[in-house]
C-alpha cells in the first residue's frame, strides 16, 4: 500500500514548474500588476495536487527528485533582464527543477523546490515554491498543508519581497477509501488501488483580474479521487467550487487532472501529463484550460 500511493506527490514537483497558468496571472494581466499583486495561487487538493506532500510512501527524512518540465504550446513568458527590468517573449516554458524535502517526525514536512528556465537564464529568473504541513497519505486520515506556489525569488528583482507568505493558500482534507462493496466493482485489478479526498482551501490575499487588485480570504471546496493501476501507472481528478464565485479567476480551474506512471523507489523515473489550468465544464464561462495548456514533466527520484 506504501508503494501504490506514491505516485500523489508527483504533482508537487511536476506542477511546480507549470508556466504561468496556474500560479500567477497570465502574462497580460500581470503586466498591469503592482508588486503585491503578481503571485496567485491555484487553489487545489492536497494529495491530488502540486501542494501535496513531496514523495508519499518514502520513509527516508531526507528526500530529493530532480525533473524536467516542458509547456505543450507556446504562451507569453515574462523575463527579467535586470533587477529593474523586463521583457516578454513568446516561446514553450521549459524548466529544470530540484525538489528536496525533509520530514523530521512522522507525517510532519517541509519542501522547496527550486527552478530554473531552460534558456534565458539569469539570476532573476530562478525561483522556488515551497510548502510544509502535516500529511499523512493513508485513507481515513486528515491533512492540513500551507503552499505557497507564487512570486518567490531568491534574488527579488526591483522591490519586490523575496516571498508573499499571505498569497499563499493553507488546505485542510480527509482522504478516504470507498465503501468494499463499491470499490471491488470499479477496480480492474487485484492490488489496484482508489482513495478520494474532501478539503477546503483559504487563501489570505489574492489577486482579482477584474478589480486589477489584491482582494482577502478566498474560500474553495474541493473533492477528488485517484485510480493507481499497479502500482505505478495511475489517473486522478479533482473538482472545484467557489462558494463566492466571483473569486474564481480566470486561470483557476473547475476541474484538473493528470495521469502518467510513477516510479516509487530513489533512482527511478516517473513521467506524467497535468493540467492545472483555467478548465470549464461545459456551459460554463469559457477559460484557458484546454489540454496543451497542460505541462508534461520527467522526473527522476535521486538516491540519496
Amino acid at each position: 500500500m506504501t508503494r501504490a500511493f506514491h505516485y500523489f506527490g508527483l504533482a508537487t514537483l511536476a506542477l511546480a514548474a507549470q508556466p504561468g497558468i496556474a500560479a500567477t496571472p497570465p502574462a497580460a494581466a500581470a503586466a498591469k500588476q503592482s508588486t503585491d499583486t503578481e503571485a496567485e495561487p491555484i487553489q487545489t487538493g492536497v494529495f491530488t495536487s502540486r501542494w501535496g506532500r513531496l514523495f508519499s510512501g518514502n520513509d527516508n527524512k531526507f528526500s530529493g527528485a530532480l525533473s524536467f518540465n516542458s509547456g505543450l504550446k507556446d504562451q507569453w513568458v515574462t523575463i527579467p533582464n535586470s533587477s529593474d527590468t523586463a521583457s516578454q517573449t513568446n516561446k514553450i516554458n521549459q524548466t529544470v527543477n530540484l525538489s528536496m524535502q525533509y520530514s523530521p517526525w512522522s507525517f510532519l514536512f517541509a519542501n522547496v523546490t527550486l527552478r530554473a528556465p531552460v534558456r534565458d537564464f539569469s539570476r532573476y529568473t530562478s525561483d522556488f515554491r515551497y510548502s510544509f504541513g502535516y500529511d499523512d497519505w493513508h485513507a481515513n486520515t486528515f491533512s492540513l498543508v500551507y503552499s505557497n506556489y507564487g512570486d518567490n525569488h531568491i534574488w527579488p528583482s526591483g522591490n519586490k519581497r523575496r516571498t508573499y507568505f499571505e498569497q499563499g493558500g493553507v488546505t485542510a482534507a480527509y482522504k478516504f477509501s470507498l465503501p468494499k462493496p463499491l470499490e471491488k466493482h470499479l477496480l480492474i485489478n487485484k492490488g489496484d488501488s482508489i482513495i478520494c479526498q474532501v478539503g477546503y482551501t483559504w487563501v489570505p490575499r489574492y489577486y482579482d483580474l477584474a478589480s486589477n487588485g489584491i482582494r482577502s480570504n478566498k474560500n474553495v471546496v474541493l473533492g477528488g479521487c485517484g485510480y493507481t493501476y499497479k502500482q505505478h501507472y495511475f489517473v486522478r481528478a479533482t473538482a472545484f467550487w467557489y462558494p463566492e464565485s466571483s473569486q474564481q479567476q480566470p486561470w483557476n480551474g473547475d476541474y484538473s487532472y493528470s495521469f502518467g506512471y510513477a516510479g516509487y523507489k530513489p533512482g527511478t523515473f516517473s513521467i506524467q501529463y497535468a493540467n492545472y489550468s483555467g478548465t470549464r465544464y461545459p456551459g460554463h464561462a469559457s477559460g484557458n484550460g484546454k489540454f496543451r495548456e497542460g505541462t508534461v514533466s520527467l522526473i527522476w527520484y535521486l538516491p540519496l
